[in-house]
């Protein structure tokens, strides 16, 4: 999810108020939470899997209600084409429901609960809200095979994936569903998300692959958005090579992930001989054949790239608008030349750049001053995630953005390694010593990057969003800091003058997301010159957004908050201010709320969240997003 998507969660209640009137014509049960005047209903989506039918997915994959078993051995010899009709004879089946309004809604009302329904970001909740409505009564089931977009969520994984009768063939369940979604669909371009992960059953991890790709030759000219996730060689190596050369024409968003985000920190992967990816790649150097790779993808706009080796000097994809290149091992991450030439590729139309721990450790600085800045004149929203701030200056000196609005940045190695380091890590541990990715930085100071944000690149000036993630600012300051005249400096410390000044530089700065922070920059937050003319005060925020493990800071942070707003000229009231802690104290936060400040006076809407401590934007929602 995006730092746009993050930060407008308070359009959400208008949403569940439909939900909620939806649910009152239904008869079902929904619950409601206040937040000053805003109302906030539990989503319908989460509510009918677990109130309507209990066991509705085993339905689904058992035709005819046979017994799972003894269903899954009859379609595994040959893996045909699933067919609704088993299951559409099962509406006969159901049992004959007491009038209520849910039998009597027209086909209309109930089209428009489900378009509600599959309008979910997360993928899973769709498809169990597809299985679940389409159990409810025989009429939702008439109207649910009529809606071809419900059933175009299709996700297959490698779970109860196993061998039947000695051996003879392979059962995977998830694939049975996506054959008999698939026919259901009808026309409809899919969804698909493959995540072929190891199992305890790794034996027919490879078999069961096969039959999965064999299957997905018959859907691929449907396929509108392809994901895929691998953790071997082996499984990465078998679904690229059954990639190459088919064509997808319908094609418009593709994601490929191998590994884990810490494979960042690795020197490098082994590949087996000749593996590529070579829907990316041309497989010759012949133009002819980039061209031919391309007819194959004539809508492909938006391309993830995460931990998968790619040969980055043959890139060939041009037209993108979105493109993601994340998590690359220290040899796998594409030169700064071979960076400006693929997005040189893309400049005309690329909008949405994201690059986190792919950008080289020791990349070039500009040669000379000859040496322009590629342009990128589309370009809106970047995401930058560095193992060291001077990834991040050396890719801000090589491009430059004039129509640029969003930025994300975020220090990498502190979110990994926060993440996989639950109890706390030290920076001087030998474990950490001796990781290649951070050496030589093993500081974790974002002091540098900051400063040249702030002393000598623009780009703040333009930003109306910005969200800032695992930013660490020791009192490590510059020639530049010391030679700013601003009298503020004298008043506060270097690391809260330096994140004020940064707010002060991002004068159409509206939305502003602080992921983990240091007290120094909600210090910031709360600052306001005593003279104006002297030193500018910062711009006015509508949207403020932060997560933190440290709930006592939060409350300082509110406290503090409630005094600078009582002042005449301190800061406005928010539109929006959402707080996420750990769950175990997400209840200090809204006792905090209930009992002592009054947030109507800090901000017009807020929410108490559960933060989940993932290092990507958008995860302060207590809702899982995909």
């Amino acid at each position: 999810m995006n730092v746009q998507q993050s930060m407008c969660n308070h359009d959400l209640p208008f949403v569940a108020m439909d939900w909620t009137m939806s649910l009152w014509l239904l008869g079902l049960p929904f619950k409601l939470t206040t937040n000053h005047s805003r109302i906030l209903a539990t989503p319908v989506f989460s509510l009918l899997p677990r109130k309507i039918l209990g066991n509705m997915q085993t339905a689904v994959l058992a035709p005819n209600n046979v017994p799972p078993a003894t269903a899954q051995y009859t379609e595994a010899p040959g893996l045909q084409n699933n067919t609704p009709f088993s299951v559409m004879n099962r509406a006969s089946e159901l049992q004959p429901v007491r009038k209520s309004p849910i039998n009597t809604l027209p086909a209309e009302l109930i089209l428009h609960i489900f378009k509600l329904g599959v309008s979910c970001r997360d993928s899973q909740q769709r498809i169990d809200f597809a299985v679940s409505v389409s159990q409810v009564c025989p009429t939702w089931r008439k109207v649910a095979f009529s809606c071809s977009s419900l059933w175009a969520d299709i996700t297959i994984t490698t779970d109860n994936m196993y061998n039947v009768d000695g051996g003879h063939a392979i059962v995977n369940t998830s694939l049975l569903r996506a054959k008999e979604f698939t026919s259901r669909s009808g026309v409809f371009p899919l969804s698909l998300r493959l995540k072929l992960l190891v199992t305890p059953n790794f034996v027919y991890l490879q078999t069961g692959t096969i039959i999965i790709m064999d299957w997905l030759r018959l859907v691929f000219p449907r396929i509108k958005y392809l994901s895929i996730h691998c953790d071997t060689l082996q499984v990465a190596r078998l679904v690229t090579n059954r990639l190459q050369k088919v064509p997808m024409e319908n094609l418009e968003t593709y994601k490929m992930k191998f590994g884990t985000e810490v494979i960042s920190f690795y020197h490098s992967i082994i590949l087996p001989p000749h593996m590529r990816f070579l829907s990316l790649a041309g497989q010759n150097e012949e133009q002819t054949q980039t061209a031919d790779n391309l007819d194959l993808l004539p809508k492909l706009t938006r391309v993830s790239l995460s931990g998968f080796p790619v040969s980055w000097s043959r890139w060939s994809l041009t037209r993108l608008t979105s493109l993601s290149i994340n998590f690359m091992t220290l040899h796998n991450r594409p030169s700064m030349d071979v960076l400006k030439y693929i997005l040189t590729l893309n400049g005309e139309t690329l909008e949405k750049l994201e690059i986190q721990g792919a950008i080289q450790r020791f990349g070039r600085l500009p040669c000379n001053a000859d040496e322009l800045p590629t342009n990128l004149p589309r370009l809106t929203d970047l995401t930058l995630g560095y193992l060291s701030q001077w990834e991040a200056i050396i890719f801000f000196l090589h491009f430059e953005a004039p129509a640029l609005k969003h930025i994300k940045l975020c220090d990498v190695s502190r979110s990994i390694l926060t993440q996989h380091f639950k109890d706390g890590f030290d920076s001087n541990s030998l474990i950490i010593q001796n990781m290649p990715a951070l050496q030589p930085f093993n500081k974790f100071s974002s002091t540098i990057l900051l400063e040249h944000l702030v002393y000598v690149c623009s780009l703040l000036e333009q930003v109306e969003t910005l969200a800032l993630e695992h930013f660490s600012l020791p009192p490590l300051v510059s020639n530049l800091f010391w030679q700013d005249d601003d009298p503020l400096k004298n008043l506060h410390e270097a690391p809260v003058f330096l994140a004020y000044r940064m707010l002060q530089k991002c004068s159409r700065l509206r939305r502003l997301t602080l992921i983990d922070p240091e007290q120094c920059f909600l210090d910031a937050l709360n600052m306001y010159p005593d003279d104006p003319k002297t030193s500018s005060p910062a711009p006015v925020l509508t949207h403020l957004c932060l997560a933190s493990s440290d709930c006592e800071r939060l409350k300082l942070f509110l406290e503090r908050r409630a005094e600078s707003l009582a002042k005449e000229r301190g800061p406005r009231i928010l539109d929006y201010l959402e707080l996420a802690t750990a769950k175990k104290d997400v209840h200090v936060l809204e006792d905090i709320v209930s009992q002592h400040i009054d947030m109507s006076c800090i901000a017009k809407s807020s929410l108490a969240a559960e933060w989940h401590r993932s290092f990507t934007t958008g995860v302060l929602c207590p809702s899982k997003c995909t």
